[in-house]
Parts: C-alpha cells; structure tokens; sequence
C-alpha cells in the first residue's frame, strides 16, 4: 500500500514529504525510510519526527501493521555529527522499548559502531548553572507560560508535588563537560518542566501554539534520556550536583542515587496534533516493555494565568 492509499485509509491530510512510507499488506510491516539530511534535522520537524509518524500511523491500524522497519541513508561526516548521534540513541531506544520494531540490515552497522563507541566511557549530565532570570516574559509565549506553571504550583490535575522546578539540563558528555566532549547537539537543551512526587520522577513537555506530531519525539527522547539517570544509570551526573541548588538539581542528584519507582512523561499543551489521540497515548504505554515509564498528556488553558482543563 502506497503512501496516497495507506494516507486516505487513515483519515490523514498529509504525510511529511521527506518522509518514505509505504506498507506490505501481505507482510503486515510499514517501511518508513529516511534521507541523510533528515536524520540530523530537529526533532519537532516532520522529516525527522519518526517516532511520532510511527505511532501515529501504527495506533489506528494495528488490524493491519504487526511490525515496523526503519531504514536511513547515512549522512556524511557521521562521526562529527551530534544531531546523527541523537538520531541513533532514539532508534536504540525505539528497539529496546518496542518490540515490534526493527532496523533494515544495511543499516544494523550503523547502531553497532555507535553502541561500541559509547560502551566503555563514562556519560555525563551537564547542570545548570546559572539560576533562571526573573525578566519580563512576553505574554503568549511558551517561556511565558513556562513561569506561569511555576507561579500556580499545578502542572498535572489532581497532583501535589514534593519539589519542583524547570530547565533541567539534558546535555550529555563524554567523561567531562566540555566543548569538544558533547555527544548530542544543543548543550543547551533542557527538560522545560519537571517534578517530583515520592520516589516517581515527572517530566513536562511544554507546548504553546505548537501542535506538531515532533511532541511525541521530544517527550520521548527526554524519557530515554532520565531512563538512562534513573533506571539504568548508564548515565550519572558529576558529583559536585549533590550540593547543586540551582533549580535544585541538588534534589534530581539525590533522587538518582536514591532510585525511582515510575518515570512519567506528561504531554502539557493547550492544542494537540489532531493525529495524536487516545489510541496512539495508549498504544505506547500498552507496548512500552518498560512499564514503569508511563506517557500522559495534560491540556490547559492559556490566559495570562493557566488553567488546566
């Protein structure tokens, strides 16, 4: 089934043209390929949003889809790129937590050099350094609505939480933070909200008239990422965040040591991608073989306050 025909099926508008989506009705298996370019695109852009297309597509069809192949044509100075490392820690982890999806073989190399790579070397968390800035914040902006959760106190309905906070770095390194030891793109990238309830850790991906299927992508590669502090420690902070107060990384620090027993994931937002429904929210948690790592989301209001819905 072709794009056009499996688009018209869905009920879909349009497909990302950089996008090669195609599925074998007699195989039952939907091949999404991707150019060289789009893998080290950002992770809201359709062309790169393949977990979001993915689940999309798979949520409303599981009659007719039991497995996913992913395929990419390798982009040139691969071992340079931050974003193509990004790109392939996400496929990683897509194959760890889903089992119904896999890699084409032309491109199995590709994940083995990058896991032989990392395997041996200390990852590290960078920290924020600096305490957030009290400016004036122009209204109807997402770092608008940002401080407007903080000033209510409330990010998910019905939850009281023990600490917290905003911008919590997601920078990862190579043995030491450095310029050149930066293993992901955007050193300056940050979790935008994110709390904690007894021994559960809470994550908010905030969006404000934004309503890409790349939400998807982005909560999820910040799940991955805290899986890997809290879970399976196969990436740590350096010690000197035990007595690091600002935006109390101090308390993440302690909480990573201490270990958590739920990883939530809250898609906070005031409009959704109408593909992003029910059925692909449950379709994730029910397939997740991590079940500990749960994904919801939380809609608000926007006003000069926030209200949640």
């Amino acid at each position: 089934m072709d794009a056009q025909t499996l688009k018209k099926q869905l009920g879909f508008r349009l497909f990302p043209s950089k996008l090669d989506i195609n599925l074998d009705e007699n195989k039952d298996i939907l091949y999404i390929g991707i150019e060289a370019s789009s893998v080290c695109d950002n992770m809201q852009q359709d062309s790169s949003a393949f977990e979001g297309w993915i689940f999309c597509i798979y949520a409303p069809m599981q009659d007719k889809i039991k497995q996913v192949e992913l395929s990419w044509l390798i982009p040139d100075e691969k071992d340079q790129n931050t974003h193509y490392n990004r790109f392939l820690y996400r496929v990683i982890k897509m194959q760890q937590h889903f089992n119904w999806f896999s890699v084409a073989s032309d491109n199995h190399q590709e994940l083995a050099a990058f896991r032989n790579r990392y395997k041996d070397v200390k990852l590290v968390l960078n920290q924020p350094r600096v305490a957030g800035k009290q400016t004036d914040l122009k209204e109807k902006t997402e770092a608008f609505f940002e401080r407007a959760f903080m000033d209510e106190k409330q990010f998910y309905k019905g939850i009281q939480f023990d600490s917290f906070n905003h911008q919590l770095p997601v920078g990862l390194f190579m043995d030491s933070i450095s310029q050149n030891s930066s293993i992901f793109p955007g050193n300056k990238g940050a979790i935008d909200l994110w709390g904690i309830r007894k021994d559960e850790f809470w994550i908010f991906e905030l969006k404000f008239n934004n309503s890409k299927v790349g939400i998807l992508s982005e909560i999820l590669f910040y799940l991955w990422i805290m899986e890997d502090l809290f879970f399976t420690r196969k990436i740590a902070y350096d010690p000197s965040g035990k007595s690091n107060t600002i935006r109390d990384l101090n308390r993440v620090y302690d909480l990573a040591q201490a270990g958590i027993s739920k990883l939530h994931g809250v898609l906070l937002t005031d409009k959704l991608h109408p593909y992003i429904d029910n059925r692909v929210i449950d379709f994730i948690n029910k397939t997740n073989q991590e079940s500990r790592i749960l994904l919801s989301v939380q809609m608000y209001k926007p006003r000069i306050t926030v209200k949640l819905l």
